[in-house]
C-alpha cells in the first residue's frame, strides 16, 4: 500500500522531468523524440540538440554551395532585371529618335513659315512702292493679310510643337540616364554568367533564405513600368497638324496667280490707255490746227491795226457806199455784222482753247496713268518673282 502524497503534483513532476532530461542526455540525438517534450523543458532540449549537433566532414562544402546556389540565383534575376532595363532602353532610344525626326521636320517646317512670312512682307513692301493711283485695295491684298494671318497661326502651332517635342525628349533624356545608370549598376554582377541567353523568371532556382543576400529591385521594375507609361503618354499625344502647310502653299500658289493675273490686267489697260493717248494726241493736233485756222480768219476779219492800211475796199466810207447813203434810210448792215462775225470768231477761239486745255490735261493724265500701270505691271511681276524663287526653295535671305 502507496504511502498518501502529500508535495504537490507539479513540484514532484518538474523533479521527475530533470531525471528524464539527466538519462535522455545519455542516449544519441538521433534517439531523442522531440515530441513527448513539451513546454519550455522540450523547447529548450530542442534547442540544445541543435547547438550541440556535431556537423558532418563536407560541411563546409555544403554551406559554400548553397551560397553558390543563392548567388547563382541572384545573378539570374539581376540579368533578367537588366534584360527588362535593355528593352526598355531600347525602345526609349527608338522613341527618341522618331521625336528626334519629328523635332527636325518640325524645324525645317518652322523655318519655312518663317521665310514665307518674310516673303509676304517684302511681297506687301514692293506693292507698297507703287504709284497712289495703283493702290485702291484689289484681291491681292485681301490673299496677302490672310495669308499672313495663317502664317503667324502656322508659326504658332509649329512653336508650340516645338516646345512640346523638347518637353518630351527632356524627359526621355533623362529616363535613358536613368536606365543606364540602373544597367550599369545591375551589370557588375553578371561578369560570371552569360549575357546572351534570354533570361529566366526573377526568382527562379532560389534553395535557401537569402533575405540578407538579396538587393530590393522593386524601384527597378517601378522605373521600368513608369517609363513604359510615359511612352505610351507621349506616343498618343496628338502629332503636329500637317494638313496647315498645304493650306498654307494652296494659299500661296493663289496669291502668285493672281498676282500674274493682275500684272496682265495692268498690261491690257496700259495698252488701252497708249490706243487712247494716241487719239488724244491726234485729237490734239487737229484742234491746234484749227485753232490757228481760226485765229488767222479772226485776225482777218478785223483788219490791219492801222487805218492807213485800210484798201479802199475795205473801207466803211468807200464810193459806193457813200452813194448809196445819199438817199435817206439806206443804212447798210455792214458794221453790225463785221462786229457779230468777229464776236463769233472770239468765242470760237475761246472754246478752241478750253477744248486744247482739257486734251492736253486729258493726255497728261492718260501718260501718267500709262506709266502708273506700267510700273505697278513691272512690281507684280517682280513681286510674282520673288514668290516663285521662294516656293521652289531657292536661296532666300533669311533673317531672325
Amino acid at each position: 500500500m502507496s504511502a498518501p502524497r502529500v508535495g504537490s503534483p507539479a513540484w514532484r513532476d518538474a523533479s521527475y522531468r530533470t531525471i528524464a532530461l539527466a538519462y535522455d542526455l545519455k542516449r544519441p540525438f538521433t534517439s531523442i523524440d522531440s515530441r513527448k517534450w513539451l513546454g519550455s523543458a522540450g523547447s529548450k532540449s530542442r534547442d540544445i540538440q541543435r547547438e550541440c549537433m556535431t556537423p558532418p566532414p563536407f560541411y563546409r562544402d555544403l554551406i559554400a554551395q548553397s551560397c553558390n546556389t543563392v548567388a547563382l540565383s541572384y545573378m539570374r534575376d539581376t540579368r533578367c532585371s537588366v534584360f527588362n532595363l535593355r528593352k526598355a532602353l531600347l525602345e526609349t532610344n527608338r522613341h527618341i529618335l522618331r521625336l528626334q525626326r519629328e523635332r527636325d521636320t518640325l524645324e525645317r517646317a518652322h523655318a519655312n513659315v518663317r521665310r514665307d512670312i518674310i516673303t509676304n512682307g517684302e511681297t506687301t513692301q514692293i506693292r507698297n512702292l507703287r504709284p497712289k493711283s495703283e493702290k485702291h485695295p484689289d484681291k491681292v491684298d485681301t490673299l496677302l493679310r490672310d495669308e499672313q494671318r495663317v502664317l503667324l497661326e502656322d508659326k504658332k502651332h509649329s512653336e508650340n510643337q516645338l516646345h512640346e517635342v523638347s518637353r518630351q525628349l527632356k524627359a526621355l533624356y533623362i529616363n535613358r540616364q536613368k536606365l543606364s545608370e540602373f544597367c550599369k549598376e545591375k551589370c557588375t554582377v553578371l561578369e560570371l554568367v552569360g549575357e546572351t541567353s534570354k533570361p529566366l523568371a526573377p526568382g527562379h532556382g532560389k534553395t535557401m533564405n537569402s533575405k540578407h543576400v538579396w538587393q530590393d529591385s522593386t524601384d527597378c521594375w517601378d522605373f521600368i513600368d513608369q517609363t513604359q507609361a510615359t511612352r505610351e503618354t507621349f506616343r498618343n499625344t496628338q502629332p503636329p497638324n500637317w494638313q496647315k502647310p498645304v493650306e498654307r502653299r494652296e494659299l500661296k500658289e493663289r496669291i502668285t496667280e493672281t498676282l500674274r493675273k493682275k500684272a496682265e490686267e495692268s498690261a491690257r489697260i496700259k495698252e488701252d490707255v497708249t490706243i487712247t493717248l494716241g487719239d488724244t494726241r491726234n485729237f490734239i493736233h487737229k484742234e491746234k490746227r484749227l485753232h490757228d485756222e481760226t485765229e488767222k480768219s479772226y485776225q482777218q476779219q478785223l483788219g490791219p491795226v492801222s487805218s492807213a492800211d485800210v484798201t479802199v475796199r475795205e473801207s466803211l466810207t468807200r464810193p459806193l457806199v457813200k452813194i448809196l447813203q445819199r438817199h435817206p434810210v439806206t443804212q447798210l448792215p455792214e458794221s453790225t455784222l463785221i462786229s457779230q462775225a468777229s464776236a463769233s470768231l472770239e468765242r470760237s477761239l475761246d472754246r478752241s482753247r478750253q477744248r486744247i486745255g482739257v486734251a492736253q490735261c486729258t493726255f497728261k493724265k492718260l501718260k501718267d496713268d500709262a506709266e502708273s500701270k506700267l510700273m505697278g505691271q513691272r512690281l507684280d511681276q517682280a513681286a510674282a518673282r520673288l514668290r516663285d524663287r521662294s516656293a521652289k526653295n531657292r536661296a532666300e535671305r533669311l533673317s531672325l
